[in-house]
Parts: C-alpha cells; structure tokens; sequence
C-alpha cells in the first residue's frame, strides 16, 4: 500500500450510515470508496449513457437501485455532474433509512 493510501485510512474512518463524499479532482476519494466498501453496487456517471438517462430524468435513479437491503451500499460517483440529482439523492437517503 503507498503513503497516499495510508494517509486516507488514518484520515477517513469509515461511517455507519449514508454520506456525501466531496472534495477536491485527484485526493483519492475513488480509491478509498473502492477499499472501503468494495462490495458497494457503483454508478459512474463519466458513463454517458448513465449520464444522459440521470439528467434528463433524476428520479430514474430509484429504479436502477432498486430494492436493496437498507444496510447495502451505493457509490455515486461524479455525482457532481449532475446537481439535481443530488435532490433525489437525499430524498432516497431520508425515505430508505
């Protein structure tokens, strides 16, 4: 494991409930969502396709997750791509707790 990713694990300590992660292009915040919870279901939003489908239509989002057990995992990444969907986000989060 390099320094960089010894510094996340002393930094960042994993959390029992839902979180937004945000922060600065190129501080590792992909890497450690994949060491943390490598069995989290992932949306890509650099996916076009994905991408196209979320912007034109938020609430599509529910759907594509689907009925998961309330203890799984789901990583959005670039989320950022699409502000509006982080309304649909929250809603999910605050409805599926």
């Amino acid at each position: 494991m390099g320094e960089k990713e010894t510094l996340i694990h002393r930094l960042l300590h994993c959390p029992d409930r839902s979180f937004f992660l945000f922060g600065p292009r190129g501080t590792g915040k992909s890497t450690w969502l994949r060491q943390v919870f490598p069995e989290a279901v992932r949306f890509d939003l650099l996916d076009t396709s994905l991408y196209l489908e979320l912007s034109r239509e938020p609430h599509r989002l529910e759907a594509l997750i689907g009925k998961r057990p309330s203890k799984s995992w789901i990583v959005l990444d670039e989320i950022q791509k699409i502000p509006s969907l982080l309304d649909e986000v929250h809603r999910l989060m605050e409805t599926r707790r």
